[in-house]
């Protein structure tokens, strides 16, 4: 009793394991609250509409990761950096990061509006060009979002980070479910886009307790570009993932139909709640690898930790789903018949991926991001090329083939880290 004592106590006296839970907390029931109005959203759209509204989502999320330039990390490590001895310094830091979001999100914005008709048209939707340039206003409020929750993990303000995500999630749970009632897939964009404007409002007015209050008018020319040359990797190896998964969600329409993909976004949204402890994570890992770059020792006892914590949070909810998936896809009618196996298959890719997430937070914190990017070119392209071969072969089961192939390239893709950071970077 006494050793179990012990150890509570030293956890709550680790920067780590504070730091971790109020990462967790608002994010456990904003991401559970979100899974709710998904499934809500599924079942009031149908399948096929529902493949739509998956695929206006992803095309967002795909524009959305470059158009923040990669700054939600390079704002983590650059504040945490310089918080404590050189304030104005993170002040500088979050004013060149507000900027670049700002004029890159703004910038993709416009084209997503100019050229929404020829997109629709490609995509075999014309009728959604309206849903599409509303989208675009999401591009910029979620960028921005991006950006100012890495700022504020840079400033370690994890506990305002779960306010705000808590606060987020129910109004996504409410809006959605209530827009979506009322006007279908529209009502469900629209949901979005008010739930990413809120969100970015709650993360300003936590900003500004964490800011230098000086009012600097001098430039960094030096700092800038040192921002920019480490987020400029961390931005293509983003967004590689986001545009080669919209190109899978294209071959999946064109070659399966939108009901393969109502299904694997179904299945994505138990994937994605997997997912959730690493990816709230991930600043926190980003920073305390950072910090422990000079001691090999305390930056591999901080690298097992992560990865017992991600190995345990992903492993569990996975056995869980695993039992009770026949019941859970029954939640979304008989419509999403053929479902179970996606999900039992896309949940434990995420095992493997909330394990990966940890060699890559490791790999960025020692600046090794032009070799991330081209991992992970060769892991994407290759569940690109593999999954349309495939398709072209059996077209029944698109859904099924994507989450088999995907899974097989991610466990290729963790050993590989491992063994490479065994290697090398140990």
């Amino acid at each position: 009793m006494s050793q179990l004592r012990n150890v509570v106590v030293r956890a709550r006296k680790s920067s780590l394991f504070r730091d971790s839970f109020w990462a967790l907390f608002g994010s456990a029931l904003g991401k559970g609250l979100s899974l709710l109005a998904g499934i809500a959203i599924a079942r009031f759209l149908g399948k096929e509409i529902y493949g739509e509204y998956g695929m206006i989502k992803n095309t967002l999320l795909m524009i959305a990761v470059f158009s923040s330039f990669g700054l939600g990390y390079t704002a983590t490590k650059f504040i945490a950096e310089s918080r404590n001895e050189n304030p104005h310094r993170a002040l500088l830091v979050h004013r060149i990061a507000q900027r670049v979001t700002l004029v890159a999100s703004g910038f993709i914005a416009m084209l997503v509006c100019v050229f929404a008709d020829y997109v629709a048209v490609w995509l075999e939707a014309p009728h959604l060009v309206n849903v599409l340039r509303l989208s675009a206003v999401a591009i910029v409020f979620n960028a921005v979002n991006t950006t100012q929750t890495g700022e504020l993990s840079g400033y370690n303000a994890y506990k305002a980070i779960a306010v705000n995500n808590l606060i987020a999630g129910v109004l996504t749970f409410f809006l959605s479910v209530g827009f979506t009632y009322l006007w279908a897939l529209e009502g469900a964009i629209v949901a979005l886009v008010l739930s990413l404007i809120a969100n970015c409002m709650l993360n300003y007015f936590s900003l500004r307790r964490e800011l230098c209050r000086d009012n600097l008018q001098i430039k960094d020319n030096v700092l800038f570009k040192e921002i920019l040359s480490f987020s400029f990797p961390v931005a293509l190896q983003e967004s590689l993932y986001s545009v080669t998964h919209w190109l899978n969600v294209v071959i999946l329409i064109k070659l399966a139909g939108y009901g393969e993909l109502g299904l694997s976004s179904a299945a994505g949204q138990w994937m994605a709640v997997m997912l959730f402890v690493p990816g709230a994570l991930r600043n926190v890992a980003l920073s305390h690898l950072s910090a422990t770059n000079t001691d090999r020792t305390a930056n591999h006892q901080t690298l097992k930790k992560l990865l017992m914590v991600n190995f345990v949070s992903t492993f569990i909810p996975f056995l869980v789903i695993l039992i009770l998936s026949g019941w859970i896809c029954s939640w979304y009618g008989e419509d999403y018949k053929g479902m179970q196996a996606v999900l039992n298959v896309s949940v434990f890719t995420a095992v493997v991926n909330s394990l990966t997430n940890v060699f890559v937070q490791e790999f960025m914190a020692k600046n090794r991001n032009w070799y991330l990017f081209f991992t992970r070119l060769l892991r994407d392209v290759g569940i690109l090329v593999v999954a349309y071969f495939c398709l072209l072969e059996i077209k029944h089961s698109g859904a099924l083939i994507f989450a088999i192939v995907s899974f097989c390239f991610q466990t290729l893709y963790f050993m590989f880290l491992w063994f490479k950071y065994k290697l090398v970077m140990k």
